[in-house]
């Protein structure tokens, strides 16, 4: 007989059930429709020996020390800087867009206070803001929409960014 029954092994069941047990001193019985724990970030070594992750790199993502520090108990940490680049106009370029993007794609060396004055001159007045390529549009501008975000959402959307509805954004 258990004292708790968590269902569901992911990051959230799982710590929950680790800290009943270790802070309470209970017993919890935790299951999961899947023959592991971890959810979609559990990782396994192949035929090989190489270790692979089943459902797909997952990134985690904290500045809170006591999180590092907690989830250190049970793992190693493989340090890593993620960086997505777009190639635009024969660079590559960081996305989501920023200082940096705008100062390398341009050859400019704005500021920072100057790049909202940059994004200004450059936006559209749409009467209306109903699809995704509104939003950006009018955020941006029809050259920044067109070279960083009408192929990018066509692509992971599968329609036109016109045809999006502007909660997507």
């Amino acid at each position: 007989m258990f004292d708790w029954l968590i269902v569901g092994a992911g990051f959230a069941g799982s710590v929950l059930a680790e800290r009943i047990a270790s802070q309470r001193q209970e017993s919890v019985l935790l299951i999961d429709r899947r023959n592991h724990i971890g959810g979609n970030a559990y990782d396994c070594y192949d035929e090989a020996g190489i270790l692979v992750h089943r459902y797909g790199p997952h990134i985690f993502h904290t500045n809170a020390r006591s999180i590092i520090d907690y989830l250190s108990q049970f793992t190693e940490w493989r340090p890593y800087e993620h960086r997505v680049l777009s190639s635009v106009d024969g660079k590559l370029l960081p996305i989501p867009i920023n200082l940096d993007t705008i100062n390398r794609l341009y050859d400019l060396e704005l500021t920072p206070e100057q790049l909202e004055e940059f994004f200004a001159s450059r936006r559209e007045t749409v009467e209306e803001v109903r699809t995704a390529e509104d939003v950006v549009v009018s955020t941006v501008g029809r050259e920044l929409y067109e070279k960083f975000f009408r192929g990018y959402t066509r692509k992971q959307w599968g329609v036109d960014p016109a045809q999006l509805s502007k909660s997507v954004t």
